[in-house]
């Protein structure tokens, strides 16, 4: 035992500063990883809105390229927007909705606004829906309520749309 005055030792330090470690590692690994899946998501964000952006730019540009074969279809907007997010993870929750409304008759059940000069130009509309799903998984203390993580483990939906006007 020190008396009063006397400075610790080594072998003190040593232990405290194990002591303050062994506190603050579980709350440095919970910001880390929610800085990963933050920065995850933000990655799925933008890349599914420039494929939405991609698809529509597609399809309302694409029979007026060069060597342009006529209008496309929305199988080949649909290819367009499948090969933007191909570096995303779980691809298999992309979901692609291709509509298009041309002089009041629209192509698909989703609401598609109107043209103003709808005997010149057709309106189209790009949907894309894709479920991000955190890279690591944070943990979840169902009896308690607490959960440690900005993100559900099912996963978050990110929706973009896209609308344009296609000259006919």
């Amino acid at each position: 035992m020190r008396e009063s005055g006397q400075p610790r030792t080594i072998r003190e330090q040593r232990g405290q500063a194990l002591v303050e470690f062994a506190l603050i590692l579980p709350l440095a690994f919970v910001l880390i990883a929610n800085a990963i899946n933050f920065g995850g998501f933000l990655f799925a964000w933008i890349t599914v809105a420039d494929a939405a952006r991609a698809g529509a730019n597609y399809w309302g540009t694409g029979h007026a390229t060069a060597g342009g074969l006529g209008q496309p279809t929305s199988t080949q907007v649909s290819a367009v927007i499948t090969q933007g997010v191909s570096s995303l993870l779980n691809k298999s929750s992309l979901a692609v909705r291709v509509c298009q409304n041309f002089n009041g008759t629209t192509d698909c059940t989703a609401p598609v606004p109107s043209d103003p000069e709808p005997t010149y130009y057709a309106v189209g509309v790009v949907d894309v829906t894709y479920t991000y799903k955190p890279l690591i998984p944070t943990f979840n203390f169902r009896g308690v309520g607490v959960s440690l993580g900005f993100f559900p483990a099912g996963g978050t939906t990110v929706h973009r749309r896209a609308v344009m006007r296609i000259m006919n």
